[in-house]
Formats: C-alpha cells, structure tokens, sequence
C-alpha cells in the first residue's frame, strides 16, 4: 500500500496505553494506526523514523490570545502559531479579547480571514458574550464560533460581563444550540475594592499582592455564579484557568450534582505559588502552596478535565512596567508541552494522562472530537511527536513569540518536541520550521 506519510518505529500514546508502532497517512487523514499498522511492503511519500520518541496524538492549546487584531505589536496569528508549533500544538483556540473583540459574525469572518492567511497550524476562534450581541449568538455559531467566552471579572480588553438577565437569555440560546459557554471567573467588583486595598501595602511580595488584591474569594463567587447559569438554563460551561482549592472543590461538588460543567487550569498555577516570589504577574493570580497542591489533585482525579497554556503576551516594555501598571499575562504556548513532559519525567503525571488532559479532553469539551485529539483511523493526522529523554533549558531569546518574556526562562527540563504535523504535513520537524504559513484552517465544534 501506498501512503503519502508513514511514521515508523515510535511509542504511540493514548489516554489508556502506550505501544510500539507507526501511523499510516493518507489525504490529512489517519489510515491505520498500532503495533501492525505498517508492513514492509508499505511506500510512502515521506516516512519518518520515530525511533526512541513518543508519538502524541496532536495537543490543542485551546485558551491562547494571540493578539491579532488591533494588539499585534504583542503577537499576531503568525508568530502565535509559529511559537505553538514549536511548542508542539497543533491546534490553537484563539480568545475573543482583542481590538476590535470578536462579538459579531461579521468581525468574526473578519478574524477568519486573517488566520487563514497567516497560521502555520489548524486554529479555533471563541466569541464573545456581551452585553449588546445577543442577537448575534446563531449567527457567531454558524459562521463556526468554537465556543463563546464570559468575562466575569476584567482582564486584558476591559470588557464588561453581560448583565445577568442578559447572561440568561444568552446561556439558554447556546443551550439550544448544543454550544459550551466558557468563564473567565473573577467578580469585578470585587478584584477593585481589594486593590485598592492592597496597593497601599508595603509589607507583601508583589506575588502575594497581587493574590490579595484578586483574592480565591472574586474565583470563588465567580464560579459559584458560573455554575448557577449552567444549573437553571441548563447551559454546558466550561470554567478557564482555575487556580484555587476553594474553587475546584466547587466544580467537584456541581460535578456531583450533575451540573455539566469543565475546568481547564495552565501550568502556571501548577508549578509556581505565592511563597517563591517570581515574577508572574497574571489573572487570575498565583496562589498558595496549598492552592497549587490543590489543584494538582484535582488534576488527577478528574474535577479538573484538562489544560491550556493561557498564552497572553505583552511587550517587554510593558511587562517591566511598576507592579500596578504592567500587564498581567504570560507567554506559554511555546512553553507548555514541554513543561508537562518534564512533570511526566518528575513522576507527577503519567504521558497518558497528559494526552487525556491536553488533546483528547479539550476535543471532547469543545465538541471537536474525533476530528481531533486522538489517534483512530478517519482522524486529522495530528501528531506531536517528543523525545522524553532530551534535556534542554528554557531561553527566553529563543522564543518565537514577538514577546521575549517568560517566567520559565533559565528552567532546565527533560521532554522535548521533536515535531509537529499538522493533518499528515510538517510544520515542524527535527526542531526545523518548513514555513507553512498559511497551512492552517478553522476548526469548528461538530454541533
């Protein structure tokens, strides 16, 4: 048989087993895929020897901001994706918070246009729920919204969360149409009265400020309203970047109640805590040690369902900004595959449960499944493709985002990516960029 990809000699990784074998592509589509997927009587156009690596079904990224429109002096689809496909991703969900935000169908098609054009790797678009663009809900859904996004408490963009008799009608529109509305979940109200609090103390870390000043107590309300919406309309939700006990013990207990909501939390909250006084200033904050314990163990057990990097670049002009005056974000797209090898390798995660937590979960949340994020017969060929014994150290001047910013710079690590396929085409390979700008295309959920 003739394909135009045969991937020879590799660990195939699921979220249940890992297996010696190979993949057979053909037509951006897996063909066959095991430990007797490929007969030496088999040609193909390109064969890859993975011998020694591990072959991942495609990690999806799917909470990034890469700026574009209106902010691409921060990042742009092209450097954003390009930092993604380094970083081993190949499908990227993009957030609606930019200039212009992304709440009608028309600047929608608009954003569409504008990754086609420039994205190395498939991308996802979020809409946004606000408080003028009801009307445009059916439409955003139709022209391929991923999914839409709610932001409680502000972020970067200052956008207003929709009032709640607004928010209601919203939520049981998307209901309706089998669409998942994800949350920023801080309380607005709340992260001002407590800066205004904090920014006169002294006698704090910057990382503990700015826990204070955005304290568990706006994540926790916010959630708690969160699943209220999902509760009484009957709504899917999904809760971004959770970073407390207090409120994953929250989701654990709507779970249980038989609420149909999912988290995501980022590496960020996994690896660092108030008591080691970084620089990483984010929103939502850092937490404790306890808080990151925490959610590790909600990790593990299933309350939280996957992870996403968060990629939120900024200048670094602006980012050596005074505390109170920098941007809050960071960059991780880049970072976040193989900042969770080097947990695999440290024993906190198994390879399995990463592949569930960062390709097969964010398909299935984001009703995208089994187009992505696994590796049977009929999907896209995506495939990530890592070495977990190669050690290398994280160099912010090596980053391919426009930012040259990271809390991870200097951090040694052992996993890294090897490659990048984007339906059954390098985008990266042997740590080689081939240049596919352009490759990309919209990936929508399957309604």
């Amino acid at each position: 048989m003739h394909y135009d990809l045969l991937i020879k000699n590799g660990t195939l990784v699921t979220p249940k087993e890992s297996l010696q074998g190979g993949i057979a592509v053909k037509d951006g589509k897996i063909i066959l895929a095991g430990n007797s997927a490929i007969n030496d009587t088999d040609t193909a156009g390109e064969i890859y020897d993975a011998r020694g690596k591990h072959i991942l079904p495609g990690i999806i990224d799917a909470h990034v901001h890469f700026r574009d429109p209106g902010l691409t002096e921060k990042e742009d689809f092209e450097t954003g994706s390009i930092a993604a496909a380094f970083g081993g991703i190949t499908l990227a969900a993009d957030m609606p918070n930019t200039l212009p935000v992304t709440s009608t169908a028309e600047l929608f098609k608009e954003k569409i246009k504008l990754a086609k054009e420039k994205s190395c790797i498939d991308f996802a678009l979020f809409a946004l729920l606000a408080n003028d663009n009801s009307s445009q809900v059916e439409d955003l859904t139709r022209a391929g919204a991923f999914g839409f996004k709610v932001f409680l408490g502000t972020s970067t963009g200052g956008i207003a969360a929709p009032s709640a008799s607004v928010l209601a009608r919203q939520a049981k529109i998307c209901e309706s149409l089998g669409m998942r509305v994800g949350f920023h979940a801080e309380t607005g109200d709340l992260n001002a009265y407590y800066t205004s609090i904090f920014k006169t103390v002294e006698n704090l870390s910057e990382s503990r400020l700015l826990s204070e000043a955005r304290p568990v107590f706006s994540e926790v309300l916010a959630i708690q309203t969160a699943i209220c919406f999902a509760r009484y309309t009957g709504t899917k939700i999904h809760i971004h970047h959770v970073t407390s006990k207090d409120g994953a013990a929250i989701i654990a207990e709507a779970k249980r109640k038989g609420v149909n909501v999912t988290a995501e939390t980022c590496p960020h909250y996994l690896l660092f805590d108030t008591g080691q006084d970084l620089a990483h200033k984010v929103y939502p904050p850092i937490r404790s040690a306890e808080d990151r314990k925490a959610l590790w163990d909600a990790v593990k057990t299933g309350t939280i369902d996957m992870l996403a990097s968060d990629h939120a670049p900024h200048t670094v002009n602006e980012k050596q900004l005074p505390l109170w005056e920098a941007p809050a974000g960071l960059c991780g797209t880049e970072t976040f595959v193989t900042l969770m090898l080097n947990e695999v390798n440290k024993g906190e995660i198994s390879i399995n449960e990463f592949v569930r937590l960062a390709s097969e979960a964010p398909a299935k949340i984001w009703n995208v499944y089994p187009q992505k994020g696994n590796l049977l017969p009929g999907a896209d060929a995506d495939f990530t493709i890592v070495d977990m014994k190669n050690k290398s150290k994280i160099n912010v001047n090596n980053m391919r985002s426009k930012s040259k910013t990271s809390p991870y710079d200097g951090f040694d690590i052992q996993g890294t990516v090897c490659a990048t396929i984007v339906r059954g085409k390098f985008v990266l390979k042997d740590g080689i960029y081939t240049g596919a700008k352009g490759y990309g295309v919209l990936i929508s959920p399957v309604l």
